[in-house]
């Protein structure tokens, strides 16, 4: 009798183990999910923004160890911006790969870029 109590104590805190241990990585996967990523979102509107304005580009990628994010928080006109973000990064077209740098305008978390430049390096 008593041999049967520990087993099922034993089978619960095993089924206990196996939960959490399934619960955890979810969770931290929802989380990573929901991490703001700005400098992405840049990245990701300036191939759109520059694709519609040359057909021949292939690649606008942002150089992350040279990126210098500065706090704004107040608006252009009527568009809230909350962070620009500017640094170096490739612009890539039918001539090749280039350096350039690039200025983003930032609307914040739940937001999106505003606004993509770049000036020849």
């Amino acid at each position: 009798m008593r041999s049967g109590r520990i087993i099922s104590g034993l089978t619960l805190a095993l089924a206990g183990v196996v939960w959490l241990s399934a619960v955890a990585p979810a969770e931290a996967a929802r989380r990573g999910k929901t991490r703001f990523d700005g400098i992405r979102d840049c990245e990701r509107t300036g191939n759109v923004q520059f694709r519609r304005h040359d057909a021949a580009m292939r690649r606008f990628a942002i150089d992350r160890a040279n990126v210098t994010s500065d706090k704004y928080a107040d608006r252009i006109g009527p568009t809230f911006v909350s962070t620009v973000y500017h640094g170096k990064a490739t612009y890539e077209a039918a001539a090749g790969p280039k350096p350039v740098r690039f200025v983003c305008l930032h609307g914040g978390m739940h937001r999106r870029a505003l606004f993509v430049y770049t000036l020849p390096e």
